[in-house]
């Protein structure tokens, strides 16, 4: 008898505008698995004011929250930030996919440039994904991270 293999439904959701970050729960439900319970951040610092000012986007895969990331426009400058995939679900293509959808949305806001404050241990991620690392090492929220970006042409 041959078992029938089930294709994931993976779907990607914007909440282009939030008043409160209770708006964006599946976000928040990711974040803190990631960030605050994972990362030991604390959730003062992993939650900020620009929360109410970014586009938030999270994907679901067969309708569960398994990652999640923001768009953050400060300085005239477009950023990737928040970004997390749940740790059951790394390396099934979930961050891949949250990139992917970002740069979409970056180029139709017309930006020619992204940047990130990217986690060290992420470093080789992303730089498969065409990002470039430059500057110091620093610190943010209690990690190690270094700023990278990316040309979108």
């Amino acid at each position: 008898m041959e078992t029938e293999t089930k294709t994931p439904v993976i779907e990607r959701v914007w909440k282009e505008r939030i008043s409160s970050i209770d708006e964006v729960p599946d976000a928040v439900t990711v974040r803190k698995a990631v960030f605050v319970e994972e990362q030991g951040i604390p959730a003062e610092l992993e939650f900020d004011d620009l929360d109410v000012k970014c586009p938030h986007l999270v994907v679901y895969l067969d309708k569960k929250p398994v990652g999640c990331a923001r768009l953050v426009y400060k300085e005239g400058k477009c950023y990737y930030s928040r970004i997390a995939t749940l740790k059951e679900c790394r390396g099934k293509g979930i961050g891949r996919i949250l990139l992917e959808e970002l740069e979409k949305k970056a180029r139709s806001d017309g930006v020619k440039e992204v940047y990130l404050e990217a986690q060290v241990t992420a470093k080789g991620f992303y730089e498969k994904l065409g990002f470039e690392a430059y500057g110091e090492v620093f610190q943010l929220d209690t990690l190690d991270h270094q700023m990278m970006k990316k040309k979108l042409e």
